[in-house]
C-alpha cells in the first residue's frame, strides 16, 4: 500500500476510537439520570372505587342475524315439497314385455324404469323415462322421441 493511503487509514481509525471513548466521557449522561432514578411510588389499592361486574349481552352478528331470518322463514312458511316428473311412454299387461321396452331405452340412454300398478283387479306395467324436476326437459324430450322413433307418451307426476 502506498505510505499516504496507510497513514489516512491510521488516522481515521484513530479519530474513530477517540470518539467512542471521549464523546461518553464529555456527556455527563443527564438524559440518563433523569429518566432512571425516579422513584415511583405503587399503591397497595387502587384510588378509584371498584365496579361490579355487570353481565353485557352478546352482540348480534351478521351470521346470527341471518340464522335468526332462516329459522322465522321456516316458521312461518311451510317448506314447500318438491315436485318431480315422468314422461311415461308405454303400458304393458305384460311384465317381460315392459322389462323388454325398458332395457330398449336404456340402451338409447334414457333413464327408463318400469311400476307396477293395479286397476279394475288388472295388473299393468307402465314404463316411465325419469324422474326429472323440470317439466320442459321432459317435453323436450317426449318431442324427441316422437320424431325419431314414433314413441308418444305423456308427462306425469312422479310420486
Amino acid at each position: 500500500m502506498e505510505k499516504k493511503l496507510q497513514q489516512r487509514l491510521v488516522g481515521a481509525i484513530t479519530l474513530v476510537a477517540i470518539g467512542v471513548i471521549v464523546i461518553p466521557v464529555l456527556l455527563d449522561g443527564s438524559g440518563y439520570k433523569s429518566r432512571h432514578e425516579k422513584n415511583i411510588v405503587i399503591p397497595d389499592k387502587p384510588s378509584f372505587p371498584l365496579k361490579s361486574q355487570t353481565k353485557v349481552k352478546p352482540i348480534a352478528t351478521p351470521i346470527d342475524k341471518k340464522k335468526k331470518q332462516v329459522e322465522e322463514k321456516k316458521k312461518t312458511k311451510p317448506a314447500k315439497p318438491i315436485q318431480s316428473w315422468a314422461l311415461q311412454v308405454g303400458t304393458f299387461g305384460s311384465k317381460e314385455n315392459a322389462n323388454k321396452f325398458r332395457d330398449k331405452l336404456r340402451k338409447a340412454r334414457h333413464s327408463a324404469y318400469v311400476e307396477k300398478t293395479k286397476s279394475d283387479g288388472k295388473t299393468s306395467y307402465r314404463v316411465r323415462i325419469g324422474p326429472e324436476l323440470e317439466k320442459k326437459r321432459l317435453e323436450k324430450l317426449k318431442t324427441q322421441l316422437m320424431k325419431e322413433k314414433k314413441i308418444d307418451g305423456f308427462i306425469v307426476r312422479h310420486p
